[in-house]
């Protein structure tokens, strides 16, 4: 079968023939259909110190995907550690992602665990396919109170611009959004943001307070990473309310714990993934109803065999949810 390889520890991917994998007990074979082309593959392909740390080349690259006839969760936790146990094996100690740490999804074809696996119910591969990182926007969104709040999302990347949508789907009473891209805040808007914000023109925290009546958003989701926007957020924060961090910084952020969270009473919730499965039926629900279109976000769609160009476009800085078109 054609995958997308990382064959050395080097910059670069490669598109190659490799053998069809083969189920084991307990596995199932999935024809690949469409998978989503996020920031990890960047890293992956650019061999950047993080790469260096965890990627063991040779490695068939990718790990948001969904194909026939099901679609899978990309996270393949052991089940017997005390996280997995109690219930929250989204934080599972010994997770596995594919395209990571085992082979993924850049593929014609990918085996995965059963218990990974489910059904789209109608959802079309191209929408599958960006669950993963979708299901991160609604982990950050609905652990929060939504309906009647005001939501301020900060970072409009794929993720933050599907938190937009998924804000006002669920009964956010004002959104609003800060990027320095005008196109992200473009497709933030398109995705029901009713306030979008330029952060390298205008004045973030005194446009919040000034659209909020002085008090803050109740609930920051912030999903950038960037450390000037991390203060934002919190001086963006209502006096206890909630901030969702999915965001991740590439070195320490120094914080005012006294004035930033302490004085403030307010909550901080740390997002990795998804709850397993709680998000996902959440998601195929929103999707299945109509209450959510994740749509206006793709938009560039390619073919396998122009991994190069896909990266390109994220590189640019002008994409939203690049997509790969296998079959």
């Amino acid at each position: 079968m054609q995958a997308i390889v990382k064959e050395k520890r080097a910059p670069g991917l490669t598109v190659k023939s490799v053998p069809k994998p083969v189920p084991g007990p307990g596995e199932v074979l999935i024809a690949v259909r469409h998978a989503g082309v996020c920031g990890t593959d960047l890293h992956i392909a650019d061999w950047d110190a993080w790469a260096q740390g965890r990627i063991k080349p040779p490695l068939v690259v990718g790990h948001e995907f969904a194909g026939e006839i099901q679609a899978a969760e990309g996270h393949i936790v052991c089940g017997h550690c005390l996280q997995c146990r109690t219930g929250n094996s989204h934080i599972c100690r010994n997770t596995r992602i594919i395209g990571v740490d085992r082979d993924g999804a850049f593929a014609e074809y990918i085996v995965m665990p059963a218990t990974n696996v489910l059904t789209l119910d109608g959802i079309p591969t191209e929408i599958g396919a960006i669950m993963d990182p979708m299901g991160n926007a609604f982990h950050a969104v609905l652990t929060a109170e939504i309906p009647g709040s005001t939501v301020f999302v900060v970072g409009c990347g794929p993720i933050g611009c599907f938190a937009v949508g998924i804000a006002r789907a669920a009964g956010a009473s004002r959104v609003l959004a800060s990027d320095v891209n005008p196109k992200r805040l473009a497709l933030a808007a398109r995705m029901g943001a009713q306030v979008t914000i330029n952060a390298a023109k205008d004045d973030v925290v005194k446009t919040v307070l000034a659209e909020t009546a002085g008090e803050g958003a109740d609930v920051v989701c912030e999903m950038s990473g960037v450390p000037s926007a991390l203060h934002q957020a919190f001086a963006s924060v209502s006096l206890g309310g909630r901030v969702q961090l999915l965001g991740i910084p590439t070195a320490q952020v120094p914080i005012d714990f006294a004035n930033e969270i302490i004085f403030k009473g307010i909550t901080i919730y740390g997002v990795i993934g998804r709850k397993m499965y709680k998000t996902w039926h959440l998601m195929r629900r929103f999707l299945t109803s109509g209450q959510f279109d994740p749509r206006p976000v793709i938009t560039h769609k390619f073919p396998l065999t122009k991994i190069g160009d896909a990266l390109t476009a994220i590189r640019s800085g002008d994409a939203g949810k690049v997509i790969l078109e296998i079959a």
